[in-house]
């Protein structure tokens, strides 16, 4: 990222500001006003041309789409030699600004923001979707290979066409649940060298499943529940989940990639 106006230079460098955040996200100081605090009280030798709050927490806005460069980065450098039999894992998580009751009234963010209902958590919510198809490791959490941010009301095949539309990836199983079941898709996709795996989605007037079909939903299942720890401890590490406080859209767009790019910092680099 690059300054074009007359203050290019700051003393209080671009720089710092990212790693001030990113390195407060791993410490799990998820506010930034409780980062900047702890920065402004403890380790200001470090850091002595530390603005006031009002001003790093605008200058961290405008540094949105640095963290989704970082995040970008990191992906790409994911570590090969950890890819499990070239498996891939597919799933989205809920991002919620509000819920319950709050759903109806939320307008933070309305760019991309909707509301809809969460079906294994049975509540209403207002927010967003972060879906992920990642490479599945050998007794180790996935390591994300494409992550797209869509609104929550979208349902997961269309985001997973788009997502997987000129992938390259020839050789691949991808696994994911039965929201993913579509003959054509599914056909398209093993043109493009990828066998799709999900557990069977029964219509009304089919026909008695074979001996052993139960077998198969579960074993699928049971491969692709690492992505879901991932999402479990992505939300652990990062609190990426709750995102009530976000007050604007570049808001939201910083509270989701900084906690991707933080998150993938420990995947990285074994903190």
């Amino acid at each position: 990222m690059q300054r074009l106006s007359n203050n290019f230079r700051p003393q209080f460098t671009d720089e710092e500001v990212t790693t001030i955040y990113l390195w407060g996200i791993i410490q799990r100081k998820f506010e930034t006003k409780a980062i900047h605090t702890y920065i402004k009280m403890h380790l200001r030798d470090w850091f002595p041309k530390l603005p006031s709050y009002q001003a790093f927490d605008r200058r961290l806005t405008e540094l949105t789409p640095a963290f989704c460069a970082i995040a970008q980065r990191l992906m790409e450098e994911k570590p090969m030699e950890a890819i499990d039999m070239n498996i891939l894992l597919m799933d989205s998580m809920p991002i919620l600004l509000a819920k319950a009751s709050r759903s109806g009234h939320a307008k933070v963010a309305r760019e991309l923001c909707a509301k809809t209902y969460n079906a294994s958590r049975k509540q209403w919510y207002y927010g967003v979707k972060l879906h992920m198809v990642a490479y599945k490791r050998h007794h180790t959490l996935p390591y994300p290979k494409l992550l797209f941010v869509s609104e929550a009301s979208c349902h997961d095949l269309p985001i997973a066409r788009q997502m997987l539309q000129d992938i390259e990836c020839s050789g691949f199983s991808l696994l994911g649940d039965k929201a993913y079941s579509e003959a054509k898709w599914k056909e398209r996709l093993e043109q493009q060298g990828i066998h799709l795996l999900t557990p069977a989605k029964m219509q009304p007037g089919d026909p008695p499943r074979l001996p052993g079909g139960d077998a198969f939903d579960t074993c699928v299942s049971s491969a692709r529940q690492p992505i879901e720890s991932f999402f479990n401890w992505l939300h652990e590490k990062t609190a990426i989940q709750a995102a009530s406080k976000v007050r604007s859209f570049k808001g939201l767009l910083l509270h989701i990639f900084a906690r991707l790019a933080a998150a993938l910092s420990l995947l990285s680099f074994h903190f």
